[in-house]
């Protein structure tokens, strides 16, 4: 699938609206369309989920050796630019003078999977780039097991991972433990979006239309309740199953229209999408050092955010430029000389 303009103008919106809410709500304080009705950071998240359920699952090429090249280009894509946050984020606490995390709990996240190892996030946002390697596992059990481009069934993962989020929010509101019912949502949404793919190339059969047809049905079921149990209770993080409910109808209608009916493709928002993923790890980092930089000055918070605004953009520049894209070059070439040493068959 080649790059498609509007996904990478809804991504760097996505990016927008992630660090709006990191830096810009705690300026406006408490407001009741966003305690109560919409949380622009869940939105942008969420958006991310379904793009990367349109985008990723088509990166595991049918060729003997696309699982290999799979992996390499994730690791490659991924990896550096995530342990350059990570690093930059630890040096900005000890620069603020800010507690710092345990050298177990630092390099557990070196992992990517610390969740699973048993420890706390050292970046807060970290948690959604573990539902994406859970999300790049099953796409490759799928390519391995000859499912993933099976549309009925990447229709049904989607189904099943909601009924699994609803028996999790049931289970939740029982026993008042706080289960992982985002993980099974994103996924869901995530499966939802490589079967959406479809529609997006034009691809309008009948059996498409039947299995988005039972999606959209299933999410307009199943979602609410799911969101009832789970989050009716607030459990730490300002959860309210109202603001949920809103906030994941936005997400997958706005969706639907900004990759179907509005595609929206400005320079500006494409340049944006391009820069994303270091927009969106490094934001933490240049708000503590925005504080650091303008403590003492008794400068307003919206300055303090606006300059913190300004040095994620510069360093998701350069990130991108001699971190990111170095390493994806490297991905590529490391694939290409890989394919060349493969024994031909005659």
């Amino acid at each position: 699938m080649k790059r498609l303009a509007y996904l990478d103008a809804l991504r760097g919106i996505a990016a927008l609206m992630v660090v709006f809410t990191h830096l810009y709500e705690p300026v406006i304080g408490h407001d009741w369309v966003l305690d109560y009705l919409i949380d622009p950071g869940k939105l942008g998240v969420l958006w991310f989920f379904m793009i990367s359920g349109v985008v990723i699952p088509y990166s595991l090429k049918p060729v003997p050796d696309g699982a290999r090249r799979f992996v390499i280009s994730r690791v490659m894509r991924l990896y550096p630019a995530y342990w350059l946050s990570l690093v930059l984020f630890v040096l900005m606490l000890q620069l603020t003078g800010a507690p710092l995390p345990s050298w177990p709990q630092i390099v557990a996240n070196l992992t990517m999977v610390q969740t699973a190892l048993g420890f706390n996030d050292v970046v807060g946002l970290y948690w959604t780039l573990f539902i994406e390697l859970v999300f790049y596992g099953l796409c490759l059990a799928l390519f391995i097991a000859g499912k993933l481009y099976d549309l009925a069934y990447r229709a049904r993962c989607s189904l099943v991972f909601l009924l699994a989020a609803l028996a999790l929010g049931i289970a939740r509101a029982l026993t008042e433990h706080k289960l992982p019912v985002a993980l099974p949502l994103a996924l869901s949404l995530m499966f939802f979006g490589s079967v959406w793919r479809q529609w997006l190339l034009a691809e309008h059969s009948a059996a498409l239309t039947r299995n988005l047809k039972m999606l959209f049905v299933a999410f307009a079921v199943l979602l609410p309740p799911t969101l009832i149990m789970a989050y009716s209770e607030d459990m730490g993080t300002g959860e309210t199953w109202g603001r949920y409910c809103f906030t994941y109808a936005v997400a997958i209608v706005s969706f639907v229209l900004l990759t179907r009916s509005v595609r929206l493709d400005h320079p500006a928002l494409v340049w944006l999408g391009a820069v994303s993923y270091s927009l969106y790890l490094l934001h933490p980092s240049m708000g503590l050092f925005s504080n650091y930089l303008l403590r003492g000055t008794d400068a307003p918070a919206l300055l303090v955010a606006l300059v913190a605004t300004l040095l994620t953009l510069a360093a998701a520049h350069l990130c991108f430029r001699y971190i990111e894209h170095p390493f994806i070059q490297l991905g590529k070439r490391l694939n290409n000389r890989n394919a060349k040493t493969q024994p031909v068959s005659v």
